[in-house]
């Protein structure tokens, strides 16, 4: 792995963090929820692709991983850096901004030889998994996994070829996720790309139940807010990005959405039978979650799931 991506652990420590106005989640609520429920994502992807998949013609619905993996490529797609084929382009090093487990940093670089990948998280059981799920798919040399707060990482600036938020910039502060953007800006290079795949909120104030359910499935993921998909799109040009497009991939990722019912509840009978009915406070709130997470794809006028698309400017 390239020394420019070693982090400078000389930096200045955080603050404490502070829950944004409206909510009562920080920052440290969402690294307890993700250390409590880690090997729970096993049960939707045992290569822990902790997202909603990609459906396209060819691809099984029935077949979850399938369409998990087609969400990373997708996602590299969005970098545009399909033309680095190994022996004729340099290296290029890309940069998984809240990267779970490091599933979609695998899919990758094991896709691309000439890739190296960082990877960003501050739950440190995320990055054990990470590094053996690496060596089993024989990657680990191409793999740097930090323990870091993602809006500040402590990497050096201007060296990534590419960045991406996989339903991760959601856990930022704000509706705006301005802290992640600005991070993500010092860290690409010029005319390099961001890609974020996340659930948007599509107006300040959503209807009464869709505001309780969002509020309800954010409280029990652990999210202080999810953006709003204006607000966002106005912090990327706030920071210096352009060619910004916003897709919808609501129907995309509809297929994968559907299959959380059955495993859901066949997920909590299994482990409420293991733990004799006693589950932890976190691993509760995370079934509520999931189910949650299908009702509010049901509200059209308030909520969509995009893909935002930026190329940090030369300026």
């Amino acid at each position: 792995m390239p020394t420019v991506f070693q982090p400078d652990l000389r930096l200045p420590l955080e603050a404490p963090a502070q829950a944004p106005a409206g909510t009562s989640i920080t920052a440290e609520d969402t690294q307890v929820y993700f250390t409590e429920v880690a090997f729970d994502y096993s049960a939707w992807s045992p290569s822990y692709n902790m997202h909603f998949g990609f459906w396209r013609a060819g691809l099984n619905p029935f077949r979850r991983e399938g369409m998990l993996v087609e969400m990373n490529r997708v996602v590299g797609r969005a970098l545009r850096l399909a033309d680095a084929q190994p022996g004729a382009a340099p290296r290029r090093c890309v940069i998984d901004m809240g990267c779970g487990a490091g599933a979609t940093a695998r899919t990758l670089v094991g896709d691309n030889p000439s890739l190296y990948a960082v990877t960003v998280t501050n739950v440190a059981v995320q990055n054990s998994i990470a590094a053996r799920l690496d060596a089993a798919a024989g990657v680990a040399d191409r793999m740097a996994h930090v323990e870091a707060d993602y809006t500040r990482t402590g990497l050096p600036a201007a060296q990534a070829d590419g960045a991406w938020a996989l339903e991760s910039a959601c856990y930022a502060e704000g509706t705006a996720k301005a802290d992640f953007i600005r991070e993500a800006a010092r860290l690409l290079k010029p005319g390099a790309r961001l890609a974020v795949a996340d659930g948007f909120l599509l107006r300040r104030k959503p209807g009464r139940v869709a505001g309780w359910l969002h509020r309800l499935w954010a409280d029990s993921w652990a999210v202080p807010t999810l953006a709003v998909r204006d607000d966002f799109i106005a912090a990327l040009r706030d920071n210096g990005f352009e060619d910004i497009e916003c897709k919808s991939l609501r129907w995309r990722v509809a297929p994968s959405a559907l299959h959380i019912p059955v495993l859901a509840t066949r997920f909590t009978l299994a482990e409420l039978w293991k733990a004799r009915g006693k589950l932890g406070a976190w691993r509760r709130k995370h079934i509520v979650a999931s189910y949650c997470a299908l009702a509010l794809g049901m509200f059209w006028r308030d909520f969509d799931y995009c893909m935002v698309t930026a190329t940090r400017s030369a300026g």
